[in-house]
């Protein structure tokens, strides 16, 4: 109801700006009206993409921890040399350069980091 009242507001007065001082100052007044829009709207899609950035940085940090745990569980004695475990570190560890590389492409402010234990070539060692 509220933005109907203001709309309904706006249109009133760029009309009777329009009737007493004339073009010139109606056109000041559509001006200044356009900007003030465009800012509101510039301001909502930062505020989303910084939303969206976090969001991103917290999947990076779960996908991490992830990781980190399933090596955990590798090394233990009962689970070392695991090929299910061996695929399932490769894959994890895709997933966090894959992210890795989603978050450089997008947010140059964001500083990953890469560890050495999330090369691609890198395979767990076997037990002999």
């Amino acid at each position: 109801m509220i933005k109907y009242i203001l709309a309904a507001s706006v249109l009133l007065n760029s009309i009777l700006v329009m009737v007493v001082l004339g073009v010139i100052p109606f056109l000041l007044y559509t001006s200044i009206i356009i900007n003030c829009v465009l800012m509101w709207y510039t301001k909502k899609v930062v505020d989303v993409s910084d939303s969206l950035k976090d969001d991103v940085v917290a999947i990076y940090n779960e996908i991490e921890s992830y990781s980190d745990h399933l090596d955990q569980i590798h090394e233990l004695e009962t689970f070392y040399g695991d090929q299910d475990l061996q695929n399932l570190i490769k894959h994890t560890r895709t997933v966090v350069n894959n992210i890795i590389d989603i978050q450089q492409k997008y947010y140059d402010d964001v500083e990953v980091m890469e560890d050495e234990d999330y090369e691609e070539d890198e395979t767990p060692q076997e037990v002999e």
